[in-house]
């Protein structure tokens, strides 16, 4: 029996986005982008609750790129989501760690149509979505914790991307096991 948290799949987040504009170097070394969301959508995987379809509004992904030259970002969206029923909208917020590869640079920095796709688990990149506000109906969103993982495609638009994030509610495993019993 182990004692390690598991997932169940929760929510999937599309969207397209705006060529990544650099933004200049931070005072710590690493530098600073914008990835414009031009337009996204958040849904409930089946049998999550609660069950909803909703419009990301207003979002932008302000990435952080690391001076080791080691090609990790850490990316800082933020959005508003109005769910499709006309409820209170509520914000998404969305920190993590990706590590870049020629492909994806090739993708998000292009202005040009390069056919080029790529698919979850091809790089290391992990998000952490997190929620706030909204209305009753959505506290299950601001009392859990998630983790995600992203694809990256080029559209058939130059100077646009589509980015999908598969997003996973963290469960913890019950279990008969206390501090003492695992260590030998």
């Amino acid at each position: 029996m182990y004692s390690f948290n598991y997932l169940v799949p929760a929510l999937f987040f599309n969207a397209t986005v705006k060529q990544v504009e650099n933004l200049g170097n931070l005072s710590t070394g690493g530098s600073l982008a914008l990835g414009q969301v031009l337009e996204g959508r958040l849904f409930s995987e089946p049998g999550f609750e609660p069950s909803f379809t909703a419009t990301f509004l207003h979002g932008e992904d302000y990435l952080t790129e690391d001076p080791t030259g080691d090609s990790i970002a850490r990316p800082g969206v933020s959005g508003v989501v109005q769910p499709d029923d006309g409820d209170t909208p509520f914000q998404m917020q969305v920190s993590g760690v990706q590590v870049g590869t020629q492909q994806l640079d090739a993708i998000v920095a292009t202005n040009e149509t390069t056919g080029l796709a790529v698919p979850y688990g091809e790089t290391y990149s992990v998000w952490v979505p997190t929620f706030r506000g909204g209305s009753a109906k959505y506290a299950n969103l601001q009392n859990s914790v998630f983790v995600a993982s992203e694809t990256v495609s080029d559209s058939d638009v130059p100077g646009q991307f589509y980015v999908g994030i598969k997003i996973s509610k963290v469960f913890p495993t019950k279990t008969n096991i206390t501090i003492g019993e695992e260590f030998p």
